[in-house]
């Protein structure tokens, strides 16, 4: 053998068939809990302030018919967790790193914008979430709340820090969330006494009209959220997984999957648990109805209602609508509480027929508001009015009991964000910068449009609803640009490893799939912009947005029409990082750019028994002796570097 030529050494003890080809390994507690905390903290976008809007206006646009929706859009979504799960768990990076290094510059840049723009819509929402919890518990206005939401970054740096035990104690902390959001929405669903049989109905008997086919659409379509992806595949590298052996990749994929499933499952029930509790209390057959009577003015057009109590009806801003006509009779931010409560209610009797939540009785009265009212008017219901409706609906200890669910819910889900948002800056731009500064620039960035949207909805509360609106617009559009590196990642045996790469038969489901949910999303995304545009546009309104289009629309064939290659770049082998650290940095190539993993001028080949053979281009090579794993192929080499 010549000085440039490198042939692996045999393989070390310990690496047998068994190893190179796995087998599911027996499920044991202990291994079990030592996996346990990632699917957990990714759990907690499936709760957060968005998807709890969905859900109860689901339930109270609905009552129980879409239950299946949340039910199959939880499972879909957990199908990708799992495969943003086991690419971080075999290829030893996660989706932002891998983005950086298979993807040109340019698109690897468009795709952090991409992925920063949904982080940052997300998190607006989440914010505006906790700050309307501080305002039904301590009476605070939107935009302190805002400002008071923005401490749990210190809470995420007091958790967060290097070290096992530290991410365990932010693990520990998620759980503590999420057994909170338990306690309270279960606590409402129990006090708005449903229906048994019809929950088992909505989850089992799949119904749709076209009443509730936009509801749908936007359940679907707020569940999976596209830097949940980007998080997940992160997460699990916070475990030590030795990616030599493929058993131990077969062992976390193992645990990794079995702990999404059980998170996800939990956090259906929570979603069904306020889908069912909204049902109970403020669905109407009436309000029902009129988006569908020949004979009302909202037929054709896409506005649902449910039957709020007077009170919490008057004292909204939104708009109500008579219960026989579908005529506005008040319209929405006009005040009529300019006298006393009784007074305005009477007036408002006089203009608008009233309706009844169904099962509720038939009963109307301004007195009943002391005992919780059964009639009530057809209005839209959100987040900012979901509270106030409880309050009457359920009384004053569902309120409350609501309000400290939904705090859990906006500081879980902001701090997940955070977390997410610091992955997808390192990853994607490779930047060292101090933990503090991340989440400092992160939070920064989303509290200042959050705050805005509190000041200008602060007295008209359904200004925040029609701001959620475009939040969910902005994370529909953003969902493909995570979906479709991963489906192509995951789809690569070069990346993968001949082990756990996608089978051809997943492969073309995930396809059909992804591309159901994307058209999903641009359905969603046509309704909202159609509501929400005006009818004329300047032209420089109309040039922004074709070059936006444009742009959006070139990126997305490009992934779906450019795959990673399969091959190992030419001339090169890609060490890994620890490797790469232990040899001289002017003996790396620069020309890669610092963009780029570092790479070792090498060529690079593969005998029949996959081994690897490595021949220097240069003439003389420091003596260094280091480790190469290579999970792709399942062997392992020692490569002595001589002169």
């Amino acid at each position: 053998m010549t000085s440039s030529e490198f042939v692996p050494e045999p393989l070390p003890r310990g690496l047998t068939d068994a190893t190179t080809h796995p087998h599911r390994p027996r499920f044991s507690w202990s291994i079990f809990w030592s996996y346990t905390g990632p699917g957990w903290l990714m759990s907690m976008a499936y709760l957060d302030p968005g998807n709890l809007e969905a859900d109860l206006q689901s339930g109270a646009y609905t009552r129980y018919q879409l239950l299946y929706v949340v039910l199959l859009s939880t499972m879909f979504g957990g199908l990708y967790q799992i495969l943003a799960a086991r690419l971080g768990a075999c290829t030893g990076r996660h989706l932002a790193q891998l983005c950086r290094s298979e993807y040109p510059p340019l698109v690897s840049f468009g795709l952090w914008i991409m992925t920063e723009l949904a982080i940052i819509g997300s998190d607006i929402q989440e914010v505006l979430g906790s700050a309307v919890a501080f305002e039904l518990l301590f009476g605070l206005p939107l935009w302190l709340g805002c400002l008071l939401t923005g401490l749990d970054t210190f809470t995420f740096l007091a958790l967060h820090k290097a070290g096992d035990s530290k991410t365990r104690y932010l693990e520990m902390f998620f759980l503590l969330l999420i057994a909170t959001m338990c306690v309270c929405f279960f606590a409402d669903f129990t006090m708005s006494d449903p229906d048994g049989i019809e929950i088992i109905k909505g989850v089992v008997e799949p119904r749709m009209d076209k009443q509730n086919t936009m509801q749908a659409v936007a359940m679907l379509g707020a569940i999976i959220m596209p830097h949940n992806i980007f998080l997940h595949s992160a997460l699990v590298q916070e475990r030590k997984i030795d990616t030599r052996f493929p058993t131990k990749v077969k062992e976390a994929n193992y645990y990794f999957g079995l702990e999404a499933v059980m998170a996800l499952f939990v956090s259906f029930l929570i979603n069904a648990a306020v889908v069912c509790a909204f049902a109970s209390s403020f669905f109407s057959s009436q309000c029902y109805a009129l988006s569908s009577n020949p004979i009302s003015s909202l037929y054709g057009r896409d506005i649902q209602t449910s039957c709020i109590p007077a009170k919490a009806a008057l004292s909204s801003g939104s708009a109500i609508y008579d219960a026989f006509t579908g005529n506005v009779c008040v319209f929405g931010g006009e005040s009529v509480f300019e006298g006393n409560v009784t007074t305005a209610i009477m007036n408002t009797v006089s203009k608008c027929t009233p309706c009844y939540v169904d099962g509720r009785g038939e009963s109307f009265g301004t007195e009943l508001f002391e005992s919780g009212p059964t009639a009530g008017y057809c209005q839209e219901i959100g987040l900012a009015e979901a509270g106030e409706a409880i309050r009457e609906a359920l009384g004053g200890y569902a309120k409350v009991v609501w309000a400290i669910g939904l705090l859990a819910s906006g500081q879980a889900s902001t701090m997940t964000g955070t977390y997410a948002g610091q992955f997808v800056m390192e990853g994607f731009l490779d930047i060292r910068i101090a933990a503090w500064k991340r989440v400092a620039l992160t939070r920064g960035v989303t509290l200042i449009p959050a705050i805005i949207v509190a000041l200008i909805s602060q007295d008209r509360q359904f200004q925040s609803d029609r701001f959620n609106e475009l939040l969910n617009v902005l994370q529909s559009v953003q969902l493909p640009f995570a979906l479709l590196p991963l489906l192509a990642f995951t789809t690569s045996k070069r990346l993968m490893g001949p082990h756990f790469v996608n089978t051809r038969w997943i492969a073309a489901l995930l396809v059909v799939g992804t591309a159901l949910l994307c058209g999903v999303n641009y359905t969603l995304v046509y309704d909202i912009l159609l509501k929400n545009l005006p009818e004329k546009l300047s032209a420089s309104a109309w040039i922004s947005l074709v070059t936006i289009a444009g742009l959006y629309v070139t990126l997305l064939l490009y992934l779906l029409l450019i795959y990673p290659s399969e091959t190992v770049p030419p001339h090169y082998v890609v060490l890994p990082s620890a490797v790469s650290s232990e040899l001289p940095r002017e003996e790396k190539n620069k020309s890669a750019g610092s963009a780029e993993e570092p790479y070792w001028r090498m060529k690079v080949s593969y005998d029949k028994t996959r081994s690897i053979v490595l021949r220097s281009t240069k003439k003389s090579t420091p003596e260094k002796s280091v480790m190469l794993s290579d999970s792709n192929w399942s062997y392992l080499v020692s490569i002595t570097y001589k002169r």
